[in-house]
């Protein structure tokens, strides 16, 4: 008995410690296994050493199925940190260069990169529990969404600033923002259209967000609205006319102001009490033909102060007018001046020829 056991044991270890190649030593082949078996007269057990090989090999993947946790582990750190963001903040978006946390922000790009793939059918790591699990925080994937919070985030900011947001009103140049009142008249223009049952890109989110800030949808800020025509009554007595240009440097914020009031009757968005109590006043709409007007009443006031039409091509006043009048003369030519503005010319003798 000992005899035989001595010999298993000199068997298997000079197996195991032969010079064999170790793709070899995974995967004995059945000619090495049947010559150590002639050699020591031994019977191994190839079927089991296969198995043990196999569960051995399987063992080596478990570093696989770590660097998997890992990710997930990595996922769910950062998921956390958006979370306190947006307990902080209030909103998900972060800006595409966010210095407290740049590492964050690239995260959510990265989110929106796997979700757009997503929508295009493209391979994605993102899953339909994470798409769940950050748009309860409501995470924006659409770039014209990211654009929208952007203008959100600028309201905002010109809100804590100004204490206001009469972004469309009159106010000093220094807090002027073109682009955002643009953008606040659009809001109130899909709000009308989403009330007449037209779909806009305006969300109950978005609504909802505006709404909590104290967004006007109707844009009436009564006080300043009246406070501007007041500004725009005294223009009339000074110049005799309400047609101001876009930049009137005596006055700018009243020039924006005339801007927004034709912007808003373009999105119909001014009341109709408004656009009565402008018109009265001779509130031109149509900017060309305001520019018309403005050139119309220097010529009125030129022949009431001078009493002739002998506007020099160097008028101190308007070096432009000269080329007004002889516009005028020329259109009236050509057949292509309207009948209102011949009518208002004739009024007050303009002379067709010189």
């Amino acid at each position: 008995m000992i005899q035989r056991l001595s010999k298993v044991i000199i068997g298997l270890w000079a197996f195991v410690s032969i010079n064999v190649p170790i793709a070899n030593a995974f995967a004995p082949t059945n000619s090495l296994i049947n010559t150590r078996q002639d050699q020591f007269g031994l019977k191994l057990p190839s079927r089991t050493l296969r198995i043990d090989i196999q569960s051995f090999a399987k063992e080596e993947k478990a570093p696989v199925d770590d660097e998997k946790y890992n990710k997930t582990t990595l996922w769910d750190t950062m998921y956390d940190r958006l979370v306190d963001y947006h307990t902080e903040r209030g909103t998900s978006w972060l800006p595409r260069a966010y210095e407290p946390d740049q590492k964050l922000a690239n995260w959510c790009r990265t989110q929106r990169f796997q979700y757009q793939n997503i929508e295009s059918g493209k391979p994605s790591f993102i899953t339909k529990e994470r798409i769940r699990k950050l748009e309860e925080l409501d995470f924006l994937w659409f770039p014209r969404h990211i654009r929208w919070e952007e203008m959100f985030q600028r309201l905002v900011e010109y809100k804590g600033k100004n204490g206001h947001m009469r972004v469309t009103s009159v106010r000093p140049k220094s807090m002027y923002d073109p682009a955002l009142a643009n953008w606040c008249i659009r809001q109130r223009a899909s709000y009308k259209a989403i009330q007449a049952g037209e779909n806009t890109f305006l969300t109950p989110t978005m609504i909802t967000k505006l709404e909590k800030l104290g967004f006007q949808w109707d844009g009436s800020y009564e006080g300043m609205w009246e406070e501007s025509f007041r500004h725009l009554l005294a223009f009339k007595e000074l110049h005799g006319h309400v047609h101001v240009t876009n930049y009137y440097a005596p006055n700018q914020p009243l020039a924006n102001w005339c801007s927004g009031q034709r912007n808003n009757y373009r999105m119909s968005m001014i009341s109709e009490e408004r656009t009565k109590r402008l018109e009265d006043v001779g509130f031109i709409w149509n900017k060309r033909t305001g520019k018309w007007l403005i050139s119309y009443h220097k010529v009125k006031i030129h022949k009431e102060k001078t009493g002739n039409w002998n506007v020099p091509k160097d008028y101190a006043g308007d070096r432009f007018l000269w080329n007004w009048c002889s516009k005028q003369r020329l259109n009236y030519k050509k057949g292509t001046l309207s009948e209102e503005n011949i009518q208002l010319l004739n009024d007050i003798d303009f002379p067709w020829t010189l």
